[in-house]
């Protein structure tokens, strides 16, 4: 994951996120061999082969992984929506070498946000990747075991949310007597 964090000249934060395409395949590869390890059939046979998301389901990971962008693209909606033009804030070395099938959401956030947070939600954002994928995977293998992963990446979108919401100071209206 990249986490890059630049403030605007009038104090916006932007907060740019980057989940590569090759780290989030290694990372479900490892969770789904860690699973596979403890599985077993009715007469003790190991799953192994079947429940493992490797490099020889490498298409079958690629739509996963987009649809997972698209999930998590319905809790980020009302930050994108504001994207600045200026592209300033991108010059940076490891933003610019981001590959096609990388994921990049650029979030441009108030001036009271707490910056505090970023880095836990980059890292609940590749959570979220990592969970929604597994469960895309193991809904046709394993239902029970595919719930579990289904409720926790409901769990980080919600989790992210929060913290999107976030701010260094209390948010008061004018007028507001309540």
């Amino acid at each position: 994951m990249i986490l890059n964090i630049y403030k605007t000249n009038n104090d916006r934060v932007i907060l740019t996120i980057v989940i590569r395409f090759t780290d989030m395949q290694r990372r479900v590869k490892e969770e789904s061999s860690h699973l596979a390890i403890r599985t077993r059939d009715k007469e003790g046979t190991s799953l192994f082969d079947e429940f493992v998301l490797d490099e020889g389901y490498e298409t079958k990971f690629r739509s996963y992984f987009y649809s997972a962008q698209g999930e998590l693209s319905q809790y980020l909606s009302a930050y994108t929506k504001d994207v600045p033009v200026s592209s300033s804030y991108l010059d940076t070395s490891a933003v610019n070498s981001v590959s096609s099938e990388d994921w990049k959401v650029i979030l441009p956030m108030p001036s009271n946000f707490n910056e505090a947070v970023s880095k836990s939600i980059g890292f609940k954002i590749e959570d979220f990747f990592e969970n929604y994928i597994m469960w895309l995977w193991l809904s046709t293998k394993d239902a029970y075991r595919a719930e579990v992963y289904l409720t926790l990446s409901q769990k980080l979108a919600e989790e992210i949310k929060n913290l999107l919401n976030r701010r260094s100071e209390n948010i008061t209206r004018p007028n507001c007597y309540w």
